[in-house]
């Protein structure tokens, strides 16, 4: 069954879809791998556009690693760069986990490991915020999904960040 969009869900898609490039398929042994669909410049250029006004809370996005979920369940995520936010204010976390975020999108990483703590009663206040900053306009093209690590990496006081590919 299919719907129209709204002007909101046109806006997202047209905003994604200008990211998109089709796939090479490699062939004979050794080939080399395509290039990221996405460059910065991508990025930059949707950043430009002008904030869309959300009316719900998104969802996960974007295809998850696979066998992401497999691998954060036994704690054998690869982890390509770790961000440790403790002692920071709410502010200036959020400016360290945006300016890593574009930086990994940047180098091709597709996992950060980010550390809030858990705070008192498992309620810290850079804790509850990682999901609002990981949702907003102009971090959410760069996140595919992020979920809690295991106890190896810090467990409920760290979250591992996939980003799109």
């Amino acid at each position: 069954m299919s719907r129209r969009l709204d002007e909101t869900e046109r806006l997202v898609w047209n905003r994604v879809a200008r990211t998109v490039r089709p796939r090479r398929r490699p062939h004979g042994k050794g080939a080399a791998k395509p290039e990221p669909s996405a460059t910065r410049d991508d990025f930059a250029a949707m950043m430009r556009l002008p904030p869309l006004r959300m009316i719900s809370t998104p969802a996960p996005n974007g295809p998850v690693p696979r066998n992401a979920d497999k691998s954060v369940r036994k704690g054998r995520v690869e982890i390509d760069r770790r961000l440790d936010l403790h002692g920071l204010t709410r502010s200036e976390a959020r400016r360290t986990l945006s300016t890593a975020l574009f930086r990994s999108a940047k180098r091709g990483e597709r996992c950060l490991l980010v550390i809030t703590g858990k705070g008192p009663d498992g309620a810290g206040v850079l804790r509850t915020s990682l999901r609002e900053w990981l949702r907003a306009p102009d971090l959410w093209p760069l996140v595919a999904t992020y979920a809690q690590a295991h106890a190896r990496h810090g467990g409920s006081g760290a979250w591992y960040v996939f980003l799109r590919a």
